[in-house]
């Protein structure tokens, strides 16, 4: 989002010592407790965090980037993988769509095991839908970010995250994608008219309407407008 630069700001400039930042239109599963969980623990021994350091995902990352289209793996990528063993575990690899589906199925050696996800150094990260950062390294983002190199935001970071400009570390496969209103409708977000996708609608539209997001199986969003998971056969 070109906005993005400025909640970066905001976060530098207030007494937080870390902050997730989302775009408008994202969505998880309703197990996010118990997959933020399973991520803190996966980060934190990726980065073999000093246990009495009381971080929940430590601080030796500049981006933690856990919401995203889809990220790379390879045989020679730095990762470690965990089971999620959460109601809204990985969905069977074959079933990912659009970035993530090439990333993971397409990408030479992924071999990411079925049921688990990757904390891994950021390769290919596309898409900001939700990412974290610290205190300690916001401003060494912003730095990066505020260049913009007439790229979208997402791409730069993509580029300092792949060029190791910036200490990155991405979910694979991710556990935050955005919510998609429902097609027939023509509803889109401010952020899919922001790319060009369509007009955007009023908020009430876009609730009013059963959709659905892609590669999340228990959608929250469904499950808080209308009482029901919104899964897309199969398992889309």
């Amino acid at each position: 989002m070109a906005s993005a630069p400025r909640h970066d700001q905001f976060f530098i400039a207030s007494d937080l010592d870390t902050a997730m930042i989302m775009e408008d239109d994202v969505d998880w599963d309703v197990s996010i407790k118990e997959q933020m969980s399973l991520v803190s623990d996966a980060v934190r021994n990726f980065s073999q965090v000093d246990p009495n350091d009381p971080a929940p995902y430590g601080r030796s990352w500049d981006i933690l980037w856990p919401g995203h289209c889809g990220e790379l793996t390879r045989d020679e990528t730095v990762r470690l993988e965990f089971n999620d063993t959460t109601p809204g575990r990985p969905k069977p690899l074959d079933s990912y769509i659009g970035f993530s589906e090439f990333a993971i199925n397409n990408a030479k050696g992924a071999n990411i095991k079925t049921g688990y996800r990757a904390v891994q150094m950021g390769v290919f990260p596309v898409c900001s839908f939700a990412y974290a950062l610290n205190r300690e390294n916001a401003q060494k983002v912003l730095a990066w970010a505020g260049r913009g190199q007439d790229e979208a935001f997402d791409v730069v970071l993509n580029r300092g995250c792949g060029g190791g400009h910036l200490n990155c570390m991405t979910i694979s496969p991710e556990i935050m994608h955005h919510y998609q209103p429902a097609d027939a409708h023509g509803y889109v977000s401010p952020v899919q008219a922001g790319d060009g996708q369509g007009d955007e609608s009023k908020e009430a539209d876009l609730e009013s309407v059963k959709g659905h997001t892609a590669n999340i199986i228990y959608s929250a969003r469904c499950k808080a407008l209308f009482k029901e998971t919104c899964l897309q056969p199969p398992w889309r």
